[in-house]
């Protein structure tokens, strides 16, 4: 096997592998502790920090004289440029939309049927076709993991504490009960949700660890899913459409024969 054919073979399995191995969402929370929210992604052993994000101290070299002038020239011309290409943006959309009225009103004189805009139970249905499609195709690739969630009532007063401590498990079986039966959270373990009452403690406090993982081919799928199914909507819309133009069409016509049949009895 040739070096070419070994690298080509590599670069295919990176893909597959990029594409199988899942995506993980890593959520660590800790009120406690000094940063209480963290947030990252994992892709097999490397993190990418989403939250919080590192504070850069300020480069002094870039406040001098020079540097500062430069850095004004650089946004000028950056100005420039991103004002050149608005107005090109715009010109072309202004062309487009020359060139769809054209469209349409050569289409209306042929047919005698004016097109008209989405009306609301087309999109009504687009929106609750699309969260249908997704919501299932997400809810069976999505994985859910909780690690640990502790969750601590505390207040000065004991009862405030036993009504904040009656309040978070009311909340919790609530919640439980309600995503249990999904398809994500059926192998979330109840006794890794724990709830505590903390008489000594002057405020609550909650800590946890939950990862959400999906994999890229599970987001390409559920992204193809969602497209076919407004395309399908699309093309009931069309059909429709197509109907209605053509009825438009017979009746124009029927109206010009009429005129020609009116005018040749005079």
């Amino acid at each position: 096997m040739s070096l070419a054919a070994m690298i080509l073979l590599g670069i295919l399995l990176f893909f597959v592998l990029l594409f199988v191995v899942p995506l993980r969402i890593v959520c660590t929370f800790d009120s406690a502790r000094h940063v209480d929210f963290r947030l990252a992604i994992w892709v097999l052993f490397f993190r990418i920090g989403i939250l919080p994000r590192k504070k850069r101290l300020p480069n002094l070299k870039r406040f001098r004289r020079d540097a500062l002038e430069r850095l004004y020239e650089k946004k000028r011309k950056k100005a420039e440029a991103a004002a050149k290409a608005k107005e090109k943006k715009a010109e072309r959309r202004k062309q487009k939309k020359q060139r769809a009225q054209q469209r349409a009103e050569k289409r209306t004189a042929h047919s005698g049927y004016t097109p008209r805009k989405r009306g609301v139970k087309h999109i009504i249905k687009l929106v609750l076709v699309l969260t249908g499609v997704l919501l299932d195709r997400f809810g069976k690739y999505l994985r859910v993991n909780i690690s640990y969630l502790d969750i601590t009532a505390g207040s000065k007063e004991p009862a405030s504490t036993a009504i904040l401590y009656g309040w978070a498990w009311a909340a919790m079986e609530n919640l439980w009960n309600l995503l249990s039966h999904t398809r994500m959270f059926r192998r979330v373990r109840k006794n890794r949700i724990s709830i505590y009452a903390d008489f000594c403690a002057e405020k609550p406090s909650v800590r946890g660890k939950i990862t959400f993982s999906i994999a890229l081919w599970q987001i390409a799928a559920l992204l193809i899913s969602g497209g076919a199914a407004a395309l399908s909507v699309q093309t009931e819309a069309r059909r429709k459409e197509s109907a209605e133009e053509k009825l438009a069409r017979q009746q124009k016509e029927a109206q010009a024969r009429a005129e020609m049949i009116r005018e040749l009895k005079r």
